[in-house]
């Protein structure tokens, strides 16, 4: 599936999950930024900063897509709440890399998935601040699960959100009560698994890679 906003395609779509997703350059991470600066950060060697995320093609439409999002932000809307109403598949994921830089964002956002109930977002981030500000004054979408990621390897998840995720390097570091992400053991895929898009599962763990 695409969705064309302005003539930019703004979905990526990646092999391990099983539908289309939203992103843009991890360098812009606000929070992030600092943590790849951090040992033993959960950014320190940031999956986004590598591979296809480095290719001239990528970070053409990388810039393009963050252009709609923070200048244009209700054509963004618009057409975003347009092309997923048509969605066939249930599951979004915003930020594959990249992170919500703003109030306003968070909120065009939350708009966005109000508007399309077919469909259950999930948002994962490290901007617990801006998440709190905007979830002070409007209520999180039923269809929604915000993750909020621990910052360290083998860190405890925040305790301010209903919903979190955490990164180990042995099973023995993850909290109690935690739902392990299958896909090492899947070639890397989600498979049948959408713990991340459950409210329900309250903390996710990745294995450390």
């Amino acid at each position: 599936m695409q969705i064309k906003i302005q003539g930019v395609n703004v979905l990526s779509s990646t092999s391990k999950m099983p539908a289309e997703s939203f992103g843009y350059g991890a360098e812009r991470c606000l929070v992030g930024s600092k943590l790849r600066d951090v040992k033993g950060s959960t950014c320190e060697n940031c999956y986004a900063m590598k591979g296809a995320f480095t290719w001239s093609s990528y970070k053409n439409v990388e810039a393009k897509r963050f252009d709609l999002i923070t200048n244009h932000p209700i054509t963004f809307k618009e057409g975003m709440i347009k092309g997923l109403l048509k969605k066939k598949k249930p599951e979004f994921r915003w930020f594959d890399s990249g992170d919500v830089q703003s109030v306003d964002m968070a909120n065009i956002i939350l708009d966005i998935c109000e508007a399309t109930p077919n469909l259950m977002h999930w948002i994962p981030s490290r901007e617990s601040k801006i998440w709190k500000d905007t979830l002070a004054d409007r209520d999180l979408p039923s269809n929604v699960t915000l993750r909020i990621s621990a910052t360290m390897i083998d860190g405890k998840p925040s305790k301010q959100f209903d919903n979190t995720s955490t990164v180990h390097t042995s099973e023995s570091n993850i909290p109690l009560g935690t739902h392990i992400c299958p896909a090492p053991k899947q070639a890397g895929k989600c498979g049948d698994c959408r713990a991340c898009w459950n409210r329900e599962v309250k903390n996710v763990s990745y294995h450390k890679h």
